[in-house]
């Protein structure tokens, strides 16, 4: 009997059967990770937009209430943007050196709230060293952000070769 052409169609099967396996695989992976990196993204955009809107609501709160209401007021806007929602979000989906600063930018804001609810709303130097603080906590989140999703973007396209 001649075995070798039964053999032959069974190695092409294998073959086949292998190459399709790895190919579903490799467009897994690369979906799952555009999933994730679609996920961070508006994650990571949603958190500067309450982080930005927080800060202008703070100052706002500085300058336009009253010192009697200033406490309320400026716990209302330090809740009303969902900076701490977001944050927690962020503590599931995203990875260590991201959450470090994401949480050192919520402290900093949570730092401004009390700040504006005992300031003086003349004390532009306190004020100004408020507003550089801020901006450096936001630099360094963006720039750890950039880390994350240029590196997803390396892996992603790693696995598509």
């Amino acid at each position: 009997m001649n075995w070798i052409s039964p053999l032959a169609a069974l190695t092409g099967v294998l073959l086949g059967a292998g190459a399709t396996a790895l190919a579903d695989r490799r467009r897994w992976r690369r979906e799952s990770v555009t999933r994730l990196l679609e996920l961070r993204t508006a994650l990571y955009a949603e958190y500067l937009v309450a982080m930005e809107e927080t800060g202008r609501d703070l100052l706002r709160v500085l300058r336009t209430v009253s010192a009697e209401e200033r406490a309320g007021a400026a716990a209302a806007s330090f809740a009303g943007f969902n900076l701490g929602g977001t944050l927690q979000r962020i503590h599931v989906l995203a990875p260590p050196d991201v959450v470090r600063a994401a949480d050192a930018v919520f402290r900093g804001l949570r730092n401004a709230r009390d700040y504006v609810t005992i300031a003086d709303q003349h004390d532009t130097q306190r004020l100004s060293a408020m507003k550089d603080e801020a901006g450096a906590l936001r630099d360094r989140f963006q720039e750890v952000v950039r880390g994350d999703v240029r590196g997803l973007l390396a892996g992603s396209a790693s696995w598509s070769a």
